[in-house]
């Protein structure tokens, strides 16, 4: 299957987050209308990632904790209640704090 073009995503919530990420032992603000993705990659960290629209699954990132808002169109309706994973790109979070296996 090819896909062209990403599911609609509205990105200017007005509620910012925190990201935690867990490997390096520090957190990322979030703001709102910014991807997460945009955010890390401010702040010095390299996450791997190429379509940018949650279509291709390379940013895929694993989730320890917190609520992602899944927009993405590459996980079943399972995956995303398992919140396990999630695709930096577009998606954003739920919850004040979403702690990444980063």
């Amino acid at each position: 299957m090819e896909r062209f073009q990403g599911a609609a995503t509205d990105r200017g919530e007005a509620m910012g987050f925190d990201v935690v990420l867990h490997r390096q032992g520090r957190s990322v603000r979030v703001e709102p209308g910014q991807a997460i993705i945009e955010a890390l990659e401010e702040a010095g960290v390299t996450v791997p990632s190429s379509c940018r629209e949650g279509i291709c699954g390379t940013c895929e990132t694993d989730v320890l904790a917190g609520v992602p808002d899944h927009r993405d169109t590459l996980l079943s309706d399972a995956e995303r209640a398992a919140n396990t994973c999630m695709f930096v790109c577009v998606s954003r979070s739920l919850t004040e704090r979403l702690v990444l296996d980063l």
